[in-house]
């Protein structure tokens, strides 16, 4: 069972080095959580599309769609942060610049990034663009696991 003390140091600093199965463990949870996230967003997103010619001005969908929204991006912004630090805090153990951990985090909001983009440019980006930045973000997120949780030491 973690500690508090544990749990601070795991996801408050990069500073340390932790073990592949605490990493392993922690990474799917950041993962599965932030996945939960996105596709409970996925379900109240159409929520936001309103047509004030026909609707009137406070819908109450809508407006819970939004908090969500809110809260949605601040967990998703701190459980990245977290994985920042297991990683860099892995990298390190394993004698490897902790500077890559940012990569996994990174190609995640790359990808979100695009998704959000692509039907708001007005046809400026083809629609599987997106889709590349995700199957590129998983591929990230594989080669990480790999090297982090399940290549020898």
């Amino acid at each position: 069972m973690m500690q508090n003390g544990e749990f601070r140091f795991l996801f408050r600093q990069s500073d340390g080095t932790i073990s592949a199965p605490l990493w392993r463990r922690w990474t799917l949870a950041l993962t599965g959580l932030c996945l939960a996230l996105a596709l409970l967003w996925r379900l109240v997103s159409p929520w936001t599309e309103r047509d004030l010619s026909t609707q009137g001005l406070f819908d109450l969908k809508a407006f819970l769609a939004f908090v969500y929204l809110l809260v949605f991006a601040g967990v998703l912004l701190l459980a990245q942060v977290s994985q920042y630090n297991l990683s860099a805090k892995r990298f390190r153990a394993k004698s490897l610049d902790p500077g890559w951990a940012a990569v996994w985090p990174l190609s995640g909001f790359v990808a979100g990034a695009a998704f959000w983009a692509q039907p708001n440019f007005f046809g400026l980006l083809p629609e599987f663009l997106p889709w590349l930045f995700l199957l590129a973000a998983v591929a990230v997120f594989l080669v990480q696991f790999f090297e982090l949780g399940l290549r020898a030491e």
